[in-house]
């Protein structure tokens, strides 16, 4: 990589640059956030002194010895000398995540270094809210939070970013449909935006889910790749040139609403064949109403509970469930082989709540996948399963709402 000098390099996007690094990576050297970044030492130097001065880069107080791998597993170029690692300062901003599914409000609050430090949960009805109730509720739970949080909330947040079960524009901050609604065109951003200032901004909750992945080293090996999500619905986060890819309209890389067969069964969208009206949770959960008797169980608003009980009968040798969740499987392969004709990216994460089964639809899934790929295709990408035991939307919208205040400050010529 060749190393820029100090006369040759933009400052604001290095210094960008330097805090994502960091804000990934963890406390490093300075020597390694060059080699990173391919800054020369000297700009290095400068850039870092400046973030200092501004009050976003400290000194870490750990240190460590020259020749020993750091975070980014890069080694220095001396050793038995101690070097100082920067590190990000916590509280020099914060930010607030909401996270909007199916009778559930989620707020939490990130600080600089995009770590998650507090956060709730309201179980509310949401498909009884009107437009203007959806809002409102909204603006109460947020006033709340920053109230009971004002030990540590002690500036305004600097952003608010809200991750929304469903189909979302992220340039006019509108929720286009969401099953968590009754009402369709909700504009969410612009009321929040004159209530708190800052920067309000809005995602699907797959699109936060692969902000989370590029943001995770243990997880992001590089290159672009893709996040299904399955649950209730099936949700698509699409990472191109190490970016979420959103469209030209604000929507894209709804793979749930892709087409499986025209005439098949109803989507909760409205049209009929879609992938998820075959894979989605209350598509499961339709279609085992038809082969068991399962008391009180709704199909419009599958519980955790409900979807796991099935899960576990089949496991335990129902045949006619397993089938459901092999057919599943076979249908998310067939929509996986259209992603690789399209796309080919290096890797697909399947994750979500529904994931929850897929020891029982991943057989099929590989068999959909074989049926419906061209044959020169077989390479195909790495599919990763990833478990569902940390929700990661939540930490995508701390991440995005970040990454849009790293600009912006910058952008202004200003500091927080």
């Amino acid at each position: 990589m060749s190393r820029r000098t100090e006369s040759d390099t933009p400052r604001q996007p290095s210094q960008i640059a330097i805090l994502r690094y960091l804000r990934v990576h963890g406390p490093a050297a300075r020597i390694d956030i060059g080699t990173a970044t391919g800054l020369s030492p000297a700009t290095v130097t400068s850039l870092t002194a400046d973030l200092m001065t501004q009050g976003l880069v400290q000194e870490s107080q750990a240190t460590v010895a020259s020749g020993t791998p750091n975070a980014n597993g890069t080694h220095g170029t001396t050793r038995g000398r101690p070097k100082v690692l920067l590190d990000l300062v916590p509280g020099a901003a914060c930010v607030i995540g909401v996270k909007l599914t199916i009778n559930l409000i989620e707020i939490a609050l990130g600080n600089f270094k995009g770590e998650i430090e507090r956060n709730t949960e309201h179980s509310i009805k949401t498909r009884d809210l009107t437009d203007r109730q959806l809002i409102d509720t909204l603006i109460t739970l947020i006033d709340s939070f920053i109230k009971d949080n004002s030990d540590i909330i002690t500036h305004p947040p600097v952003g608010i970013s809200v991750a929304v079960q469903g189909v979302t524009d992220s340039n006019s901050g509108e929720i286009i449909w969401s099953p968590a609604l009754r009402h369709r065109q909700i504009a969410i951003t612009r009321p929040l935006s004159e209530r708190y200032g800052g920067v309000v901004q809005m995602s699907n909750d797959a699109n936060c889910i692969a902000t989370a992945i590029t943001q995770n080293t243990t997880l992001h090996g590089g290159g672009d790749f893709a996040v299904i999500m399955l649950g209730y619905g099936i949700g698509m986060g699409l990472v191109l040139n190490g970016n979420v890819y959103n469209g030209h309209f604000g929507t894209a890389a709804e793979f749930g609403h892709m087409k499986y067969q025209p005439d098949g069964p109803l989507c909760n969208c409205g049209r009929r064949g879609c992938l998820e009206a075959y894979i989605g949770d209350y598509a499961i959960l339709r279609d085992a109403l038809g082969l068991i008797d399962l008391a009180d169980a709704n199909s419009l608003h599958p519980s955790e509970e409900q979807m796991m009980d099935l899960v576990a009968r089949a496991r335990a040798g129902n045949e006619d469930l397993a089938d459901l969740f092999r057919h599943a499987g076979k249908v998310l392969g067939y929509g996986i082989a259209n992603l690789i004709a399209l796309i080919g990216p290096k890797r697909i994460f399947i994750t979500g709540s529904g994931a929850r089964a897929y020891d029982l639809m991943a057989p099929e899934l590989q068999r959909g996948l074989h049926l419906a790929q061209v044959p020169e295709l077989h390479r195909g990408p790495e599919i990763v399963h990833l478990a569902w035991d940390k929700d990661l939307a939540l930490q995508g919208a701390i991440g995005q709402s970040l990454l849009r205040h790293d600009e912006n400050m910058f952008k202004a010529g200003t500091n927080t």
